[in-house]
């Protein structure tokens, strides 16, 4: 697939830059629930290095096969593990294993929330976060962030903080939010 020059920008450099702000290091492990194409798989694979680990949820099939040729080209595929499903619950991925946990551009896809978070909740270390960006921009399903914190409240995960980002969003940069929450201590 053709790739604009803003997503090369973004598979070289800047997403690497935007993922290691939100605290993922060399080492970590991470969840990007909802990858598709790879927009944040690839650089998240690019920071936590051979020693990390990452797990690359989609449950589209035809987006995991770019994922994976961009995985060959852009990121670090031995540190990728690509789960095509849509398990909310998280199966696969052990108990308290994980660092950081993206929900980007995806919540709207997601029927039964509370169980989605009591999953993430469940796979996060103690102090792992999960990051969600609802993505301003008008689409099916708009993602309600008072009713996403609530959920997460529910779930045992408190808002830590709240960054605005130059990020990808489609095949687009956009200036929009990213929400951080952490285990509530």
């Amino acid at each position: 697939m053709e790739m604009s020059e803003h997503e090369k920008q973004w598979l070289t450099a800047l997403g690497a830059e935007m993922v290691a702000t939100l605290g993922v290091t060399t080492g970590s492990t991470v969840v990007d629930f909802g990858c598709g194409i790879g927009r944040y798989t690839i650089p998240i694979s690019q920071v936590a290095g051979k020693t990390g680990k990452v797990f690359a949820v989609e449950r589209t099939a035809e987006e995991l096969i770019e994922l994976r040729e961009r995985m060959t080209r852009f990121g670090n595929p031995d540190a990728v593990a690509v789960l095509n499903c849509e398990d909310i619950q998280l199966q696969s991925i052990e108990d308290g294993s994980v660092d950081q946990l993206l929900a980007f551009d995806v919540l709207q896809y997601i029927d039964d929330k509370n169980r989605f978070f009591e999953s993430v909740s469940r796979v996060l270390k103690p102090k792992g976060q999960v990051h969600v960006y609802p993505a301003a921009i008008p689409h099916p399903g708009a993602v309600d962030m008072g009713q996403i914190e609530s959920a997460l409240n529910q779930a045992g995960l408190i808002r830590v903080g709240k960054m605005r980002f130059r990020m990808m969003h489609n095949k687009d940069i956009v200036h929009d939010d990213v929400h951080t929450f952490s285990a509530a201590t």
